[in-house]
């Protein structure tokens, strides 16, 4: 991915480098989720990285004042990556018509909006690992029903990190968009409704929507908070001419996986990631 994934990850032909280079791209921007996780390296598959916690700050230490290392402060995260295939084929009859264009140019988009697709399911997943929970006090769609006084408890929980976005599933999101309060909002501060679709007014919370979440639940979050770890591994290209189907083929192995939770309550709960389950009937 850019700025962790570059040509020199990928093994293979530098004319099939470029290939895959375009498909990473494109699928890290046709990825919803992918902001919301930390991204790190991890090129041998399996491995742990060891990371401090919020409780490794020792506060109002005098001069000189030594302070002990617990192993408590430190959290351990532990990647075993597979990988994600993807096929890209150019027939002899495309390299013919397409003096004009590229003719995987429409592919490399296509590939690219099925791997970001199947990383949102990873994160997803990850997410519904263990997070944090609770039941919604009252249902959405009855929009007398208040959807900002569940969002506001899962906001509190998620503190000392600040919450930064929600995930709904469409039904939720519609809802939503339905209910009296979130247009009440809307009409006594227009500008807090600006690009609602994108946020969350009152608590400025960017709304992503996915239908892989569990239905009828929303899931905020704190990206600062370390909600999700990403590991990108490295990216294996083959590329052959297929004499028996009359094409050149293009085949590439991506090894990453979606890690969560990361920081624990005490309950061992995600610290970054609360789940409000049945907003909608």
């Amino acid at each position: 991915m850019p700025g962790l994934i570059t040509a020199l990850d990928i093994s293979g032909s530098l004319d099939a480098k470029n290939i895959v280079m375009g498909v990473l791209e494109k699928g890290v921007e046709l990825s919803n989720l992918i902001s919301i996780t930390t991204q790190c390296q991890a090129p041998e598959l399996t491995g742990t990285i060891t990371i401090a916690s919020g409780g490794a700050v020792i506060e109002d230490l005098d001069e000189l004042e030594y302070s002990d290392i617990e192993s408590g402060e430190f959290t351990n995260v532990d990647f075993s990556l597979k990988k994600d295939r993807v096929k890209l084929v150019v027939s002899d009859e495309s390299g013919y018509k397409s003096k004009a264009g590229d003719p995987l140019t429409i592919q490399k988009t296509a590939a690219g909006a099925q791997l970001g697709n199947v990383l949102d399911k990873k994160i997803i997943k990850a997410l519904e690992t263990t997070p944090q929970t609770h039941t919604t006090a009252g249902k959405w769609d009855t929009i007398t029903n208040n959807p900002l006084a569940d969002i506001g408890l899962a906001v509190d929980n998620i503190l000392p990190y600040k919450a930064d976005f929600v995930i709904m599933t469409p039904a939720v999101h519609a809802k939503y968009l339905a209910n009296n309060f979130v247009k009440d909002v809307g009409q006594g501060n227009p500008a807090a409704m600006k690009g609602a679709v994108a946020k969350v007014p009152g608590v400025d919370l960017d709304i992503f929507i996915n239908s892989q979440l569990t239905a009828a639940s929303i899931m905020v979050g704190s990206s600062t908070g370390v909600c999700a770890a990403l590991g990108n591994g490295p990216v294996r290209v083959r590329n052959w001419d297929d004499g028996s189907i009359g094409a050149k083929v293009y085949q590439m192995d991506v090894f990453r996986q979606a890690k969560a939770p990361i920081f624990l309550t005490s309950g061992n709960k995600n610290m970054s990631a609360y789940q409000i389950t049945g907003v909608i009937t």
